[in-house]
């Protein structure tokens, strides 16, 4: 159901994302204009665990922030790409590390008034390093890796402040209770 009617739409930009500017008439009968990323575009978040119950994550420069933030390894799905081989792309390429096993958790919308992307987070069992990361370009990252239980006493803190991130925390926590990797 679709309860807005487009009048006109227009890319803004294609690249490096797709913004476009569309006119709409709303359930009420007035016009506006709405500014936003279409879909569908996916992308994964992902949790890496090893064997000794630590997490693999990364401390990335992000410039609008201008800050470094501690985050999970995640990226773009690719044209073609199932978001499993995405994942395993992502905790290979940003930590240089092969998982095991992955179980997907509930996907989300993160901003879902600007943007039609859908974020879907995995938690990764069995994560080794296997290689050096292989950064892109753009990125300034370095491998963080933490005992679980002190990641959630960073995320309780506030000291995670990807909100992706803490989101994948937050529905892996099941996952790793009963493992027992959080006592």
């Amino acid at each position: 159901m679709r309860p807005w009617k487009r009048l006109s739409i227009e890319d803004l930009i294609t690249h490096p994302v797709h913004i476009v500017r569309e006119r709409v008439r709303t359930h009420t009968g007035k016009e506006l204009e709405y500014v936003y990323r279409p879909g569908p575009v996916e992308a994964v978040f992902v949790l890496p665990v090893t064997p000794q119950g630590t997490g693999l994550f990364i401390r990335q420069y992000r410039h609008p922030t201008g800050r470094f933030l501690v985050e999970v390894p995640a990226g773009k799905v690719d044209p073609g790409e199932t978001p499993e081989a995405a994942a395993r792309r992502e905790v290979l390429e940003e930590v240089g590390a092969a998982v095991d096993t992955l179980t997907p958790l509930p996907p989300f919308h993160p901003q879902p008034s600007f943007t039609a992307v859908v974020f879907r987070p995995f938690v990764a069992f069995g994560a080794r390093q296997v290689q050096p990361p292989t950064l892109e370009d753009g990125e300034l990252i370095e491998t963080l890796e933490l005992p679980l239980v002190e990641a959630y006493q960073r995320l309780e803190a506030g000291e995670i402040e990807d909100a992706a991130t803490a989101l994948t925390l937050f529905y892996a926590e099941r996952h790793l209770r009963a493992q027992g990797l959080l006592g």
